[in-house]
């Protein structure tokens, strides 16, 4: 699959009216989320992996056994596990909140192409959902080692088939115990620090075309992103992202 994108920055001070304005466009009221972003590192060499879980979990199968087999089998790359949380499940205690019970799914993308003539990022994607369980001792044994975590919230939007995302970056505070694991209890929500001290949020704009090489539907889907840019022009420049700001390949 491809996902072509725009991205535009908007000051804190202008996100509730930002809100309002995709809320009116989209006729729908935003859909607040939480996720927890889990960065795994590519350690093994580029080849076969078993796709077959152990510690009593059941195997991948269909479609999901193969996007994960295109995905782990490449050149290698940063690549990310997310879970969707709530605000309450921070300063949670284990009885409320459950790491082995988190669902998850993997999220690669490669590094977007370069030399082409649209005005949006493109790039190849795929997700695959992960059993629950032991996300770690899983990852590792496919050649990925952990290597850090941050916390994502925003607010969704639908318009037609593009999907808005204004969200901003939260980081675990400098006072938090440092570990090699991802964090099995998550800190008070109010303890989580922002990546970009201003405040400041990031519109994503993506459509995702299911056949990357069909001329049709990218030209489909760029024109989408072409309009919506224009509807919001008033509001926030949607622009091309800076392709190696977007780089996910391990060096």
């Amino acid at each position: 699959m491809h996902e072509l994108l725009l991205f535009a920055s908007a000051p804190a001070n202008q996100h509730h009216e930002l809100l309002q304005q995709l809320a009116g466009l989209t006729a729908m009221q935003p859909r607040h989320r939480l996720e927890r972003h889990l960065v795994f590192k590519a350690t093994r060499k580029t080849g076969q992996i078993n796709t077959r879980l152990g510690g009593g979990s059941q195997d991948v199968q269909g479609a999901e056994l193969q996007r994960l087999t295109k995905m782990l089998t490449g050149a290698t790359y940063y690549t990310q596990v997310v879970g969707v949380v709530n605000e309450s499940d921070f300063g949670a205690s284990t009885d409320t909140y459950d790491f082995d019970s988190q669902l998850w799914r993997m999220e690669w993308r490669d590094i977007p192409e370069a030399g082409t003539r649209s005005a949006v990022t493109s790039r190849l994607m795929s997700n695959a959902v992960l059993p629950h369980g032991d996300v770690v001792a899983t990852m590792n044994s496919w050649g990925y080692e952990f290597v850090t975590e941050y916390v994502v919230e925003g607010d969704v939007f639908i318009h037609n088939d593009v999907v808005l995302f204004l969200h901003r970056v939260l980081n675990y505070s400098d006072e938090a115990p440092k570990t090699q694991q991802p964090q099995k209890m998550l800190p008070p929500f109010k303890d989580l620090t922002l990546l970009d001290r201003s405040g400041s949020y990031l519109l994503q704009t993506a459509v995702t075309v299911q056949d990357g090489s069909n001329p049709e539907m990218v030209k489909t889907a760029t024109q989408h992103l072409f309009r919506l840019k224009e509807q919001l022009r008033t509001a926030v420049r949607l622009e091309q992202a800076d392709r190696l700001s977007l780089d996910t390949r391990v060096k």
